[in-house]
């Protein structure tokens, strides 16, 4: 969408840990199957061989330092100036940091211990606004691979043949996918009208991810003789299959949110962003420029802008 973004792109691309995603695509209305041709095919990049190479090798610097699988919790230095950041569960001191950076919207969620302590309620108070649509997905492994033409299909959420579905994707089509054990991956998606319907009244997370296991795996092995031009043909074998929900992906940010890239505490050394600031929230293009921003006021604070 932007120029920046694009330029941004095409580094990632020539240090190989992104690539386009070509195949056949389609959209299912009703009966009718419409493939993405000529000026209606979209692109689609995707990280290589996973999408969390993206954030890897972003990360990859010899003055960044990352401890993963670690939820903290920040307060500020007793000067007001700087953070002390420690291990959420162990309190192990992680170091102190000249600024905070919350890429995390969920970081300042009632639930949540991590900004609990920071006095950054200018944020916590806003965030706590953002809903997001409620999604369910699935993935599912089949002995051989299944005899449709699309790689990927997208649903209108309106034809009972196709259930819960808004979006179903051969996984081992996309680049540094591929398997060699002749096993094929799908990834399920359900539509936001039947996530809404399907969460109702359900808050226990095994429960969410068995039931979204369930129906978006059902509803895809019916849909796939209307998908295969209501010709049947053997489904393969089941080899494996688990459901999630995504709690935060794709926000619906109230209008102070699409006004500002990202939300900067100057005199508290602090500063959010992600994909829930800007006019494009909820893409990866809305993520990489709010953060872009939030690097700039930072340096530009600190006399580093050029």
């Amino acid at each position: 969408k932007t120029d920046t973004f694009r330029e941004c792109l095409e580094s990632w691309k020539s240090d190989g840990f992104v690539k386009e995603w070509s195949g056949t695509f389609a959209t299912a209305d009703g009966l009718k199957i419409n493939f993405e041709v000529g000026d209606d095919k979209k692109e689609r990049w995707v990280g290589v061989p996973r999408m969390n190479s993206i954030c890897g090798n972003l990360l990859h610097h010899k003055n960044i330092k990352v401890k993963t699988q670690t939820r903290a919790e920040a307060s500020q230095n007793e000067t007001g100036k700087g953070w002390h950041v420690r291990h959420g569960k162990t309190k192990e001191d992680l170091g102190t940091f000249d600024w905070l950076v919350a890429s995390d919207r969920n970081s300042g969620a009632h639930h949540r211990s991590d900004l609990s302590s920071a006095n950054v309620k200018e944020f916590t108070t806003g965030i706590r606004g953002i809903q997001s649509v409620k999604s369910l997905t699935a993935m599912v492994v089949f002995e051989k691979p299944l005899s449709l033409k699309m790689n990927g299909i997208q649903f209108t959420g309106k034809d009972a043949q196709y259930g819960s579905l808004g979006w179903v994707a051969r996984d081992t089509s996309k680049p540094g996918r591929e398997r060699k054990d002749g096993q094929e991956c799908w990834v399920l998606q359900s539509h936001p009208d039947a996530a809404k319907q399907l969460l109702k009244g359900k808050y226990k997370v095994n429960e969410i991810r068995e039931m979204a296991q369930e129906v978006l795996v059902s509803d895809f092995l019916k849909s796939i003789p209307h998908l295969n031009n209501g010709e049947d043909f053997e489904v393969p074998s089941i080899v494996s299959s688990v459901g999630h929900r995504w709690g935060a992906a794709f926000p619906i940010p109230p209008q102070e949110f699409l006004d500002k890239e990202c939300e900067l505490l100057a005199s508290k050394q602090f500063v959010a962003c992600g994909d829930y600031f800007g006019t494009l929230s909820g893409r990866i293009e809305g993520a990489y420029l709010s953060g872009r921003t939030a690097a700039d006021e930072i340096l530009q604070l600190n006399g580093l802008n050029n």
